[in-house]
C-alpha cells in the first residue's frame, strides 16, 4: 500500500470516526435539549401555580378587605342614625308637655333627704319651688344646672349629690339599651 493509500485510509477512518463523535454530541445535545426544555416546562407549570395559588390568596384578601370595609361603612351610618336617634329623643324631652315635666319632676323630688339643697334647669325653677311647696319637702333650692330636666340632689355638706336630670338618666338609659334599639333599627 501506498503511503497516498494509508493516508487515504487515515483520513476516511477520521471522518468516520468525526462523523460518530458528531452524531453522538448530537444526540447527546438532543436529550440534554429535551431534559432542559422539560425542567423549563415543569418550572413554567409550577411557576404558574404558584402565581394562581398567589393570585387566589390576594383575590381573598381583597374580598376580605372589601367586606371589611363594608362592614365598617355600615356600622359608622348605624352608629350616625343611632345618635340621630339619640338627638331626636333629647329633642322630644325639651319640647315635653308642662304636665308630663311636673309628673317626672315631682316623681325625682320624693327622692331627696330633708335637709338637702336641690338644683334645676333655670326654665324649670318656677316648677321645681311649686312642687317643693305641695309635697312640703324640707330642701332648699340652690339655684341651676344645665340640663334638659329633673333634678340634681345634694347634701347640704356636698358629699352626697345625686344627678337626677333627664341628661343624666337619658345616658344611663341609653347605653342600656343602645344594642336593643340597634337590633330593632337594623335587625
Amino acid at each position: 500500500m501506498s503511503l497516498e493509500n494509508v493516508i487515504d485510509e487515515i483520513y476516511k477512518k477520521g471522518q468516520q470516526e468525526i462523523q460518530k463523535i458528531k452524531e453522538e454530541a448530537e444526540k447527546e445535545a438532543e436529550k440534554i435539549i429535551a431534559q432542559a426544555k422539560e425542567e423549563a416546562d415543569e418550572i413554567i407549570k409550577k411557576a404558574k401555580e404558584d402565581a394562581e395559588k398567589e393570585a387566589e390568596i390576594l383575590r381573598r384578601q381583597e374580598i376580605s378587605s372589601v367586606k371589611l370595609e363594608m362592614k365598617r361603612k355600615m356600622l359608622d351610618v348605624q352608629k350616625r342614625i343611632l345618635d340621630e336617634v339619640f338627638e331626636l329623643l333629647k329633642q322630644r324631652i325639651k319640647e315635653m308637655d308642662v304636665e308630663t315635666r311636673r309628673k317626672l319632676t315631682e316623681a325625682l323630688l320624693r327622692n331627696a333627704s330633708p335637709g338637702m339643697v336641690v338644683y334645676s334647669r333655670r326654665e324649670d325653677e318656677d316648677l321645681v319651688k311649686s312642687i317643693i311647696q305641695e309635697l312640703k319637702l324640707d330642701v332648699k333650692y340652690g339655684g341651676y344646672v344645665d340640663c334638659l330636666g329633673g333634678v340634681v340632689l345634694e347634701s347640704e355638706d356636698g358629699e352626697v349629690r345625686l344627678n337626677l336630670t333627664f341628661d343624666e338618666l337619658l345616658n344611663k338609659l341609653y347605653d342600656q339599651k343602645v344594642g336593643e334599639v340597634a337590633k330593632i333599627l337594623f335587625g
